[in-house]
């Protein structure tokens, strides 16, 4: 059990907690013993009950030890603006919570939660034992094939169509691009889906932002395709290719590994510092990406956690800021980055200062070998050990001790919040790098840790 005052929470790393600025202030607002009619604390759990506009208050509950929410309120911001103020209310005024033994709905979702747990913990540390007659097995094994070969042949025919497709696209040239708006990309990823080949349809939906991106879009635009058709070449000659590379255009196609068959492999122990987080939607899910650090490997994990859109929930509670004794079992891969947590043997704490490139160009070196490994990589690990934002030529940039410069993408909203944590001396920033531009997710100003990217 975590202790209540250990949970390592402040205020910083609850702020960076929010999925936007809105959810925030709302947040904020609600961070007020008056706004609430139940408040308790118990061991490693926080409960309150909030009115809202239906006649039942809503019932919000925290585990600290990850820390995770639920709250029973309608919204689909994960956490929402009760989950951000009772945390904010308990970090700021504990006295407020009445310790005492937890009502029984709060009870029941910490029983499932640890119920999930053990089952999880049961699997990983667990062998199959149950054994099976030959004839069993060679059924099982016969109906596994003759699914997996149903759906090769979806895929294969679906990639022939797409080959031909972008085949006349690049021949009719991709001046026309523009004025044929999204329809043009939405009709082929379509059938894509239908093709059993989700990897490929994302990256289609994903077109027409490169084609609105402005000067160079043209250049931007044929260099996706190319990883496309790159791509499909390689799904022709899979059998070719070694395991590793299989796994990889496997994975960007849309083949996805059952976290079982991981969690049976040894995991790499380290202490994981968790070094930032992105909360997105993508068609009906909410995806978290965390990323992760090994202080002893130096090795960068990203772990992708999903829920249904409408449900107040995601797994894992891995908050940004902090660092545990875990294990890691890594997806296979020319260049592996995607990872589970398998077990867990400390609970969050605080962590130093972490280290990252001593210079732009070594990311920019990094980022080079892991493409000509996978080239089909769309986001990057790029912890900075020591930069500066700066603004060149009205656009934003962040500047290491040689001079060397990594644009900050546009979209990319606190800008001047970074420049002020910064106030012209060189900091730690860690980033997700698309081969363009950085987009911040965290700082570490004057020894303090600052989340810039929750959602």
């Amino acid at each position: 059990m975590i202790e209540l005052n250990q949970s390592g929470l402040t205020i910083e790393r609850v702020n960076g907690l929010a999925p936007d600025a809105a959810s925030l202030k709302a947040g904020q607002a609600l961070a007020s013993a008056r706004k609430w009619q139940l408040l308790g604390c118990h061991e490693r759990v926080v409960w309150g009950e909030c009115q809202g506009s239906g006649s039942s208050p809503y019932q919000t509950e925290i585990d600290l030890s990850e820390p995770a929410f639920k709250c029973t309120c309608p919204s689909r911001k994960f956490p929402c603006k009760h989950s951000l103020g009772l945390l904010i209310l308990f970090v700021n005024s504990r006295s407020d919570f009445k310790a005492g033994a937890p009502p029984d709905w709060v009870n029941e979702w910490v029983a499932r939660r640890d119920d999930q747990a053990s089952r999880k913990k049961a699997k990983a540390e667990v062998q199959p034992t149950r054994e099976e007659d030959e004839a069993t097995r060679a059924r099982r094994e016969k109906t596994k094939a003759k699914r997996a070969g149903e759906r090769e042949a979806r895929v294969a025919a679906g990639l022939a169509e797409l080959d031909l497709w972008l085949r006349d696209l690049v021949r009719q040239g991709l001046a026309s691009v523009q004025s044929r708006g999204p329809k043009l990309w939405n009709d082929i990823a379509a059938r894509m889906i239908d093709a059993q080949a989700p990897g490929i349809a994302r990256r289609l939906a994903e077109m027409p932002e490169v084609v609105a991106s402005g000067e160079g879009w043209a250049g931007r635009l044929l260099a996706e395709l190319g990883k496309l058709y790159l791509l499909l070449e390689g799904f022709k000659r899979i059998a070719s290719l070694p395991d590793e590379a299989q796994a990889d255009i496997r994975s960007a196609i849309g083949w996805t590994l059952k976290e079982d068959e991981l969690l049976v492999q040894d995991g790499l122990r380290d202490d994981w510092v968790v070094l930032g987080q992105r909360v997105y939607d993508e068609e009906r899910l909410r995806v978290r990406r965390t990323w992760l650090c090994g202080v002893a490997s130096s090795r960068s994990a990203m772990v992708l956690d999903f829920s249904f859109q409408g449900q107040n929930s995601i797994a894992s509670g891995l908050m940004p800021g902090t660092v545990f004794d875990g294990d890691m079992v890594f997806y296979p891969s020319a260049d592996p980055s995607r990872a589970i947590v398998k077990a867990r043997h400390s609970e969050p704490r605080n962590f130093s200062a972490p280290t990252g490139y001593r210079s732009i160009d070594e990311l920019f070196q990094s980022y080079s070998a892991a493409l000509s490994r996978r080239p089909w990589i769309e986001t990057y690990a790029a912890p900075l050990a020591a930069v500066v934002p700066v603004l060149v030529q009205s656009k934003f940039y962040l500047r290491d001790s040689d001079g060397g410069l990594a644009r900050i993408r546009p979209r990319f909203g606190r800008r001047w919040q970074m420049t002020a944590l910064s106030g012209g001396h060189p900091m730690f920033v860690f980033g997700e790098w698309d081969g363009a531009s950085l987009l911040p997710l965290s700082v570490v100003a004057d020894g303090i840790f600052f989340q810039l990217e929750g959602g």
